[in-house]
């Protein structure tokens, strides 16, 4: 089944990601550029890669390589980081 790529940000992964129900799998650059599009609020790669060294977010390693699930990785920051409001 063929699914045309959109160009960029988490929901195309999302869509791709429902279409074939297949989770998308990204290098470190690509994922963190769609988990966090504006280039001026992103964290450094650095500050990413020791996040995936603490086990913050889930990544699969084949060989030397590192590859990510854009969904996966936002859904394991926002549980993470997100501090919900006190009424």
């Amino acid at each position: 089944m063929y699914v045309p790529c959109m160009s960029n940000t988490t929901t195309s992964a999302q869509t791709l990601q429902r279409a074939t129900n297949e989770p998308i799998l990204v290098g470190i650059s690509q994922c963190l550029e769609m988990n966090f599009p504006d280039k001026s609020s992103r964290p450094g790669i650095r500050t990413f890669n020791e996040w995936r060294a603490k086990g913050f977010y889930p990544y699969h390693k084949i060989g030397k390589r590192v590859f990510l699930d854009p969904v996966a990785v936002r859904k394991a920051l926002d549980k993470r980081f997100i501090i919900p409001a006190i009424d």
